[in-house]
């Protein structure tokens, strides 16, 4: 039984926080990598706002800001500058802080995603800013006591902003767009966007549009914010829509608001809840920031920067596919992570014929091998040539499939190369027929019901035989050889 469509039309928008992969924070030399670090030991005078500090951008950060607008097709405006957003929270020592207000780093770019309809859908990306993130607070209580605490850690550390169009119609068009927007960025090295550490956080804004009496109506919306995991969205977006229809339908505040509202996603209470009402752009009181100048991107700079940037993921799988001849499943599961597409690529590179069978061991039995082992791509003691040359072998018939398992687990642990390990240890395969002939006849003389079986017409006793010819040699026979031999004996 399917769920009914609900009574109104889903408008989403994304608003998308990502960590900036820099060593560094955004205006002074503490280190960026926060998560895991003992609370307040990242610190100085600038993030910490002590008066008298001043602050001084980081060049990476603009950069990587800028590449992240050019793999999302924006465009890089000419002039931008940094402003001050003023508001008064714990976690924002100086009272305000530097972001980007009129003039981003990058505006008017796309991303295509899977829709509810099958096929791509196009989402609008209205603009990239760069900005610094607050510190981050950490609630408590003791003795029937609540309490706040602030790790200035975090403070600082440069933060991209990724606002969407409001173009996603469901939770599902949200998540895939939000994967899209990960695998970009992290393919393109400007964040590693670790959700578990904080490194990536989306307001929502969840809108219902729908008829009534003859007109269309659109509440006003809910900022759902700071989310960081993908199961959140997914649960948070489809309760605040419903929430919103039957707050219009009891006829509660909704109906006569203007504004919208900024609420929390509870993950025990499986509800959201207010938080405040939303300030309008007047309130955070932008003006230019003082303390630094504005920028002025070249195009000589611009053009740098993007031919540093990898093929991206979408281009990478269509390359895959029309290159290589691999399915769609296959060069979206190499393309998956950079770094294993780019260890394919270099196996290819030494069995250039073989490029599916390459495809079929990265997927199986390399991925099984990093999986069950733990083990970094980067720590890896078997190289991609090697894997290529072991994909000939068994092309050539020197040494079979189930064989081959057994030598790359020897490649694992040794990493010696795959030629090597079958000649010292005799693993080639045994395709010379006076080799083969004395275990081919003692299976067809132990074996005569098997042999009338396949007399009768049935296929599969034929397989019998071949396997145990292959159980007499240890698993090292030529099963096309053994099988043209059986032939030719009991035909």
């Amino acid at each position: 039984m399917t769920a009914s469509a609900p009574p109104y039309e889903l408008v989403i928008g994304l608003e998308v926080h990502v960590e900036l992969a820099t060593r560094s924070k955004m205006f002074c030399g503490c280190a960026a990598r926060w998560f895991g670090a003992p609370p307040n030991t990242l610190t100085c005078p600038v993030c910490l706002g002590l008066p008298g500090a001043l602050p001084v951008p980081n060049r990476r950060a603009i950069e990587l800001s800028i590449q992240a607008g050019i793999a999302l097709r924006c465009d890089t405006p000419p002039h931008t500058k940094f402003d001050r957003k003023n508001y008064m929270y714990p976690d924002l020592p100086k009272g305000y802080q530097i972001s980007q207000f009129d003039l981003p780093l990058s505006v008017k770019g796309w991303l295509d995603v899977p829709g509810d309809g099958g096929g791509d859908k196009r989402v609008g990306i209205r603009r990239a800013h760069l900005e610094e993130d607050t510190a981050r607070m950490v609630h408590g209580s003791e003795g029937g006591e609540q309490y706040s605490l602030l790790d200035f850690n975090r403070s600082g550390v440069p933060l991209l902003e990724i606002v969407s169009e409001p173009d996603l119609r469901s939770s599902a068009e949200a998540l895939a767009y939000l994967e899209r927007l990960r695998e970009i960025l992290v393919y393109a090295g400007v964040s590693e966007f670790r959700l578990e550490e904080g490194g990536g956080r989306f307001d929502t804004n969840v809108s219902i549009r729908f008829s009534e009496d003859g007109e269309t109506r659109w509440p006003p919306q809910s900022e759902i914010k700071n989310l960081n995991s993908y199961r959140a969205l997914e649960d948070a977006v489809p309760y605040e829509a419903d929430r919103l229809w039957r707050e219009w339908q009891a006829g509660g505040a909704l109906r006569t608001r203007r504004g919208k509202i900024t609420v929390g996603w509870s993950e025990s209470r499986r509800a959201t809840f207010l938080q405040r009402s939303k300030e309008e752009i007047e309130d955070y009181r932008y003006f230019p920031e003082p303390d630094l100048v504005a920028l002025e991107p070249s195009v000589e700079t611009v053009a740098a920067l993007r031919a540093a940037l990898p093929e991206m993921p979408a281009d990478r799988r269509d390359r895959f596919a029309r290159q290589y001849g691999l399915s769609a499943y296959d060069a979206r599961i190499l393309v998956a992570d950079r770094a294993i597409a780019d260890w394919y690529e270099a196996a290819v590179a030494a069995a250039p014929s073989r490029p599916k069978q390459v495809a079929n061991w990265v997927t199986g039995e390399l991925l099984r091998h990093l999986k069950e082992r733990s083990v970094d791509l980067r720590d890896l003691t078997v190289r991609p040539s090697q894997l290529g040359t072991l994909v000939e072998l068994v092309a050539s018939g020197e040494i079979s499939g189930k064989t081959a398992k057994d030598v790359l687990t020897r490649m694992w642990e040794s990493g010696a190369d795959p030629a090597e390990i079958v000649r010292a240890r005799g693993l080639g395969q045994l395709s010379d027929e006076a080799s083969l002939a004395s275990a081919v006849d003692a299976v067809l003389a132990e074996n005569p019901k098997a042999v009338a079986d396949y007399v009768a017409g049935n296929q599969r006793a034929l397989g019998a035989l071949v396997g145990k010819v292959q159980s007499k040699l240890g698993g090292r026979a030529n099963p096309a050889v053994v099988n043209r031999m059986l032939l030719e004996k009991v035909a």
